[in-house]
């Protein structure tokens, strides 16, 4: 799945991305509040400055993500923890 098609997913009213396969996907700056990545596959994905407030990546594989700037305000963390900030960092798991 591609940037695009996502992004076209998403408005069309689609939340429901579970177990996505969204491995090094360029998604910067995206819309995606509220989206449902249980499961997914993020590795290497640029998800810096998007909005992934009150996501849902429980289990999602992060290594290497990049989420600086993002929203993940309400999101719902593999380790558990929902946060109510934005995370600075370049990368969630570095290798």
């Amino acid at each position: 799945m591609d940037a695009k098609e996502v992004l076209r997913r998403y408005a069309a009213g689609e939340r429901n991305f579970r177990q996505a396969d969204w491995r090094g996907i360029n998604l910067a700056k995206a819309i995606l509040s509220g989206v449902d990545l249980t499961g997914a596959h993020l590795h290497n994905a640029d998800l810096s400055n998007s909005d992934l407030s009150s996501a849902n990546l429980n289990w999602a594989g992060l290594k290497g993500a990049n989420f600086r700037g993002a929203n993940l305000r309400g999101a719902k963390m593999p380790d558990g923890r929902t946060h109510n900030d934005l995370l600075e960092s370049a990368n969630y798991f570095s290798s």
